[in-house]
C-alpha cells in the first residue's frame, strides 16, 4: 500500500513539474536532455503565474490552470520552431563535433586527431549519446536519492525542522483557500488585509501535486523535494556541460553522475532549515549559468540557437526568483563573473581582429553592464536587516579554503583527496580546455564560500553575505554548481589529452577508465568519514523527534475523526501541535512560530487554561470558535519551553477534557465556560 502511494505521489509529482512546460519544450525542439532540464523551470514559472492569473479572476485553484497555460504558451512559440527548423543542423552538428573556432581567444593549440575507433563512432551516435547521458542522470541521481532516503529514513518521514512547519502549513493553506497566490500564502501569518507577498512556487507546486494525487502534505512535499534534487538538478548540470562546454558524450554523463558529489548541495539543504524554496531555486542555476554562457558568447558546446536562448532565459529567471528571492543573489555571484570573462575575451578578439568578436563584445558588455547596474541596485537595497543575519563564522580563513576546494558542507573537515581532484580539474581546465571560463564562477563561489565560513563578524561580512542572513549552509551551496562543470571538464580535457599519447584509451578501455575515476572520486565524497558525519548530522534533522513525536504524529493522523471540519484547535507552533493544520487539515489558532494576530488570540496563547476563571477568555475562545486544544508538552523545538502558558496546564486546569490521548500527546475539548456578559459559552 505505501509503494502504491508513493507511485501515485511521483506520477503526480511529474505531472505537475513536467506537464504544463512540455508544449514550449517540444515547440522549442530541445533536445532530450536539455528538454529534461528546462521542462520544471518552464512549468513552475507557468504555475506561478496561473495562480496570479487565478487570485486576479477569481478562478479556483486547480492543476488545469497551469496546464492550460502551458498549452497555449506552446501553441504561440510551435510556429516560430517551426520556422527556425531548418537551422536544427546547427546544433546536433555542435553535439559531436563542437568547432573550434568558436572562441579562439580560450582555446588550446589543437592537435591532429587519428580516425576514431569503432567505440568511438558507437558512442557518438545518437543511441550512444542517449544511453551514456541516461547512465550519467541514473548514477547521480540515485546517489542523491540513496543518500536523501538515507538522511531521512523514509519517504513519509517528517522534517523535524523550524521552516517546516511553515511549508507544511502554507501548502494546507493554499488547498483550503483553494487560491495558490503568493499573497495568500504570505496571509497565513500576518493579519486581515495585511498580506506580503512570499515565494510560494514551492508551495503552488506541492499543492497541486496533493490534489493529482490525493496523499498527504508531507508525502508530496518529500517526493517532490526528491525529484528537484535528483532529477532537475543532475539534467541542469548535464545540460550546462552538453551547450557550453566541448567535453564529450562521457563528459556529460560525467556531469550527471557527479550531481551528488558535494555535500553541500543538494544534501546539506534537505535537511538544513527546511529551506525547500532555496533548494528548488538552486537546483535550476546551471541554466542560469547556461544562459549567461551563451549570452556572454562563450558557450562553446552543442549551443543553443537564439530563439531558445530568448524564450529560456525570462522563464528559467523567472522560475528561479520566484522560488526564493535569495536565488537572484547567487544567480548574480555566479553570472558575474562569467560575462565579464566574455566582454574580456572579446576585447582580445577585436584587438587580433578576429571574425564576430566585435558583434559578441557588445552583447557580452551589454548583459555584463545589466548585471552590474541590477548588483549595485538591488544588493545593499533588499538586504534583511543586520540582526537577521545571525550566523557567526565556524572556520579559520585556512580551514576555510580547504573546505571550499573540497566541496565539504559546513563544519565539515577538509577533505585532502577531494581537495586534490578538484585541484588537478582546475589546472586541467586552464591548460588544456578552451572553457577556461568556467573558473570566473567557481572562483567567485569559492571567495563566497571562504567569507561565509571564516570572515569575523562585522560590515564586511553582513556586506557581502547579509542577503542570505550570513547563513553559512545557503552560500556554501552555491559552490556545487560552479564546481562540478570545473570537475566534470578538467577530467573530460585530461582523458582526451591522455588518449592522444595512449591510443587504447580511445576505445572502451578510456570509458573504464573515466567510469573507475567517477566511481572513486564520488567513494571520496560521500563514503569517506567527514561525508559520513555530516550525512549523520544531517539525519538528525529528520530521524530525531525535535519537533513531533511518533505518538504526536499519530494523534494528529487520527484527529480528523475526533474533530468536526469546522472547529478551531489552539496549538503551539513551537512543539509541533500546529502541523495539526497540514496533517489533520483542521483549523488551527496559531500556524507558525512568526506571526500577526488581534489580541485575541495572544490572550489565549497565554492565558487559555484559565477559561473557567477568567470571562474575557472565555469570550475570546467564543469568539475565534476555540473548541479544542492540543497539549503536547512543555519541551519545544529549539530548547525552547513552554512558550505559550495558555497551554501548559490546561489539561489539569479543569479548562478542558481529554478526548484523545497517544503516549503523553492529548486532544482537548474546551469546557463550557462564562463569558463577560453572563452567558454559557456553547
Amino acid at each position: 500500500m505505501d509503494v502504491l502511494r508513493i507511485l501515485a505521489t511521483l506520477g503526480a509529482a511529474v505531472i505537475v513539474l513536467g506537464g504544463p512546460g512540455l508544449p514550449a519544450v517540444l515547440a522549442l525542439r530541445l533536445r532530450w536532455i536539455s528538454a529534461l532540464a528546462a521542462v520544471a523551470p518552464f512549468s513552475l514559472a507557468l504555475i506561478a503565474v496561473a495562480a496570479e492569473v487565478g487570485h486576479r479572476f477569481e478562478i479556483p485553484w486547480t492543476p488545469l490552470s497551469p496546464l492550460l497555460l502551458g498549452v497555449l504558451l506552446g501553441a504561440v512559440l510551435w510556429p516560430l520552431g517551426r520556422r527556425r527548423r531548418a537551422g536544427a543542423h546547427t546544433a546536433d552538428a555542435a553535439d559531436t563535433a563542437p568547432s573550434a573556432d568558436d572562441h579562439p581567444a580560450d582555446d588550446h593549440a589543437a592537435e591532429d586527431h587519428p580516425a576514431p575507433t569503432r567505440f568511438e563512432t558507437a558512442l557518438a551516435t545518437r543511441r550512444g549519446r542517449a544511453l551514456t547521458a541516461t547512465a550519467g542522470l541514473v548514477i547521480g541521481g540515485g546517489t542523491i536519492l540513496a543518500t536523501a532516503l538515507r538522511m531521512m529514513g523514509s519517504p513519509f518521514a517528517l522534517s523535524q525542522t523550524y521552516d517546516n512547519v511553515f511549508h507544511l502549513n502554507a501548502i494546507r493553506h493554499i488547498l483550503r483557500a483553494g487560491d495558490g497566490s503568493a499573497w495568500v500564502v504570505g496571509g497565513m501569518t500576518a493579519l486581515p488585509g495585511r498580506a506580503s507577498y512570499y515565494p510560494a512556487v514551492w508551495h503552488q507546486a506541492v499543492s497541486l501535486v496533493v490534489q493529482w494525487s490525493g496523499q498527504e502534505i508531507i508525502l508530496a512535499s518529500n517526493v517532490v523535494m526528491l525529484l528537484v534534487a535528483a532529477v532537475v538538478w543532475p539534467a541542469g548540470l548535464m545540460m550546462l556541460v552538453r551547450t557550453c562546454t566541448p567535453a564529450g558524450p562521457l563528459g556529460v554523463a560525467a556531469a550527471g553522475a557527479f550531481a551528488g558529489v558535494s555535500i553541500a548541495f543538494p544534501l546539506a539543504l534537505m535537511s538544513w532549515g527546511i529551506i525547500l524554496p532555496y533548494l528548488l531555486s538552486l537546483t535550476m542555476m546551471p541554466l542560469v549559468v547556461m544562459l549567461a554562457a551563451h549570452l556572454a558568447g562563450l558557450a562553446s558546446g552543442a549551443a543553443l540557437r537564439p530563439l531558445q536562448v530568448v524564450v529560456l532565459a525570462p522563464l528559467v529567471a523567472s522560475a528561479v526568483a520566484l522560488a526564493h528571492p535569495q536565488g537572484v543573489f547567487g544567480a548574480l555571484v555566479l553570472t558575474a563573473p562569467v560575462l565579464l570573462w566574455g566582454t574580456l575575451v572579446h576585447v582580445v578578439g577585436m584587438l587580433t581582429r578576429r571574425h564576430g568578436a566585435a558583434a559578441r563584445f557588445l552583447l557580452a558588455a551589454a548583459f555584463t553592464a545589466v548585471a552590474a547596474l541590477v548588483i549595485t541596485q538591488t544588493w545593499t537595497r533588499f538586504t534583511p536587516a543586520e540582526s537577521s543575519a545571525v550566523w557567526p563564522p565556524t572556520a579559520s580563513p585556512r580551514e576555510a579554503v580547504g573546505q571550499a576546494l573540497s566541496l565539504v558542507a559546513n563544519q565539515a573537515p577538509t577533505s585532502l583527496a577531494l581537495g586534490a581532484v578538484m585541484g588537478l580539474a582546475a589546472l586541467a581546465v586552464l591548460l588544456l580546455s578552451r572553457s577556461r571560463w568556467l573558473l570566473a564562477p567557481f572562483a567567485a563561489a569559492a571567495a563566497m564560500s571562504v567569507v561565509a565560513r571564516a570572515e569575523p563578524v562585522g560590515d564586511l561580512r553582513y556586506l557581502l553575505t547579509g542577503n542570505w542572513y550570513s547563513d553559512i549552509h545557503r552560500i556554501v551551496a552555491l559552490i556545487a554548481v560552479a564546481a562540478i562543470p570545473v570537475l566534470v571538464v578538467g577530467l573530460d580535457a585530461a582523458l582526451h589529452r591522455a588518449a592522444t599519447h595512449l591510443p587504447a584509451l580511445r576505445g572502451a578501455a578510456g570509458a573504464w577508465v573515466a567510469g573507475g575515476v567517477i566511481a572513486a572520486v564520488l567513494a571520496a565524497a560521500l563514503l569517506l568519514p567527514g561525508a559520513r558525519a555530516s550525512q549523520d548530522r544531517f539525519a538528525t534533522d529528520w530521524q530525531q523527534p525535535f519537533l513531533l513525536t511518533a505518538d504526536e504524529r499519530t494523534l494528529l493522523e487520527e484527529l480528523p475523526e475526533v474533530v468536526p471540519e469546522d472547529a478551531v484547535i489552539a496549538t503551539n507552533a513551537w512543539n509541533g501541535s500546529s502541523l495539526a493544520y497540514a496533517i489533520s487539515d483542521r483549523q488551527v489558532l496559531n500556524t507558525f512560530m512568526g506571526f500577526q494576530a488581534p489580541p485575541e488570540v495572544h490572550l489565549l496563547n497565554a492565558e487559555l487554561d484559565e477559561a473557567q476563571e477568567k470571562p474575557e477568555v472565555c469570550e475570546a475562545a467564543e469568539e475565534l470558535h476555540v473548541e479544542y486544544a492540543l497539549d503536547f508538552g512543555p519541551q519545544e523545538l529549539h530548547n525552547r519551553w513552554a512558550t505559550y502558558t495558555g497551554l501548559n496546564e490546561i489539561s489539569t486546569s479543569g479548562a478542558a477534557e481529554v478526548v484523545l490521548e497517544k503516549g503523553d500527546a492529548r486532544l482537548l475539548r474546551l469546557l463550557p465556560c462564562r463569558t463577560t456578559d453572563g452567558s454559557m459559552s456553547e
